[in-house]
């Protein structure tokens, strides 16, 4: 039974489908969660924020 899906020259054309639906379900699934653990990390770090003051300070002389 293994062999007999080891063996691609054998598959018809429903296997090759139901093979590359599953190939990229996966592959979406792996980059779907890298960007979630890249926002997550992204969220987590501290922003530094412009100080504007000293701007506007300038621009009152």
């Amino acid at each position: 039974m293994l062999e007999r899906w080891l063996i691609t020259s054998n598959w018809t054309q429903e296997q090759w489908l139901v093979f590359s639906i599953i190939a990229f379900v996966v592959v979406a699934v792996i980059v779907i969660m890298f960007r979630l653990y890249a926002i997550a990390r992204m969220a987590t770090r501290k922003r530094e924020r412009p100080n504007l003051r000293v701007a506007r300070r300038l621009r009152r002389r």
